[in-house]
């Protein structure tokens, strides 16, 4: 009887060790456990999204984020819930959190609308849809998904609404309305006196803001034709910031060397952009183009050009500048450059920038008089290049024009 007495003690002991044993672990895993703790910003992320910068770290209430190991088992570009672990290490001891996280695609696609939100047709003529792109965070390019709806009656003038709305594999969905306008009033139907931009293709054309004065126009370089080059022989800005060719047109910009600062460079437009990459450029072309060059064939290569521009430096700010008028004593010649023909290309200028989403200075508003042509004053004795007078109100409009950045 003694020895099952003595028996039954030393288990029980035995019992009472291993609880005592297992209590003192959970406490010191709840004293560990509350000693590094991580906070999650969320436990949700868009596809994409860097998830290491998505918590906080304490360790005895001290922020230790910046040394805590993250177990790199994401695949943030990739859709599905994953675990991931907190390793902080002190004192040669290792401390580890594991949180669970999701990564999901909850961005709706983006769709972009070719020659913007609002295009103007002319009444009677045949409306024929300018385009349209939609691209997803998660599934890409997915134009093809686009539904289109609403028609267009150009028989009679009136604002009529498409509608474009495409959904992603993740069910988000997003819709834009593009206001097309039928009118008889459109830019190119009207006279020389008459012809205005105002109102037309908003996401491009810069409007009046507060004169920023020299600090802002002295951040650009001027390209382009003699146009530009009348910036530097008038003294509006210095040699440079000069990049031109005399006689150039956007076809022959694609190939021809220009200058900068009246040296020669051997190089194209898109060239010199690739290698020097300038922050800020006003680009102006046309007035040769005005003379011969055909709308759809200018347009073409001038949409190829900045196209180009774009690609080889996509930080620098372009503001693509109308084309100047010229002395009413043109529009009297059947042949040749004439006033109707600049406001023309400058309304397809405009469209195309439009497009391009690149800002569009209507200078060129600035220097007509009420007949809607070059003032007599704003010009050198040739009736087309701009006098001193002249570059002073192109260069005073782009500083009260601002581009600003939304």
């Amino acid at each position: 009887m003694a020895k099952n007495k003595k028996g039954k003690l030393k288990v029980k002991n035995i019992i009472i060790l291993i609880l005592i044993l297992l209590g003192i672990f959970i406490i010191i895993k709840l004293v560990t456990k509350s000693d590094f703790k991580i906070e999650m910003k969320d436990n949700v992320l868009n596809v994409g999204d860097k998830y290491e910068n998505n918590f906080k770290a304490t360790f005895k209430g001290k922020d230790v984020t910046k040394d805590v190991e993250v177990s790199n088992n994401i695949v943030s570009e990739k859709i599905g819930k994953y675990q991931i672990t907190f390793t902080y290490k002190n004192d040669n001891k290792k401390y580890e959190v594991v949180k669970n996280i999701e990564i999901k695609d909850i961005k709706k696609p983006e769709i972009t609308l070719s020659k913007g939100n609002e295009i103007t047709v002319l009444i009677d003529s045949k409306y024929k849809e300018p385009g349209y792109k939609a691209i997803d965070n998660y599934d890409g390019n997915i134009t093809k998904n686009v539904k289109v709806s609403g028609k267009v009656d150009t028989s009679k003038e009136g604002t009529y609404k498409i509608k474009y709305a495409v959904t992603d594999s993740s069910k988000n969905k997003t819709t834009v309305t593009r206001k097309v306008i039928v009118t008889k009033d459109s830019p190119l139907n009207k006279s020389v006196k008459d012809f205005k931009l105002d109102g037309l293709f908003t996401n491009a054309l810069l409007t009046e803001t507060e004169d920023k004065g020299n600090s802002y126009s002295d951040e650009f370089i001027f390209a382009g034709d003699s146009t530009a080059l009348y910036y530097v022989i008038n003294k509006q800005i210095t040699g440079k910031r000069l990049w031109h060719k005399e006689g150039i047109d956007p076809e022959t910009a694609l190939t021809n060397s220009i200058y900068i600062n009246h040296i020669e460079t051997n190089k194209t437009f898109i060239e010199n952009f690739k290698e020097k990459k300038p922050s800020k450029v006003v680009m102006t072309l046309g007035t040769n183009s005005a003379a011969y060059m055909e709308a759809d064939y200018f347009i073409k290569n001038y949409k190829k050009l900045l196209t180009g521009i774009k690609e080889a430096s996509p930080d620098t700010l372009i503001i693509v500048q109308s084309i100047p008028p010229v002395d009413g004593s043109y529009d009297s010649k059947s042949n040749g450059i004439n006033n109707d023909k600049i406001n023309k290309l400058n309304y397809y200028i405009l469209e195309m920038c439009s497009e391009l989403n690149i800002p569009f200075l209507n200078s060129a508003e600035a220097l007509k008089d009420s007949n809607g042509v070059l003032k007599a004053d704003y010009s050198i004795s040739d009736g087309i290049h701009l006098s001193k007078t002249g570059n002073e109100v192109m260069m005073k409009y782009l500083e009260n024009h601002v581009y600003e950045d939304k």
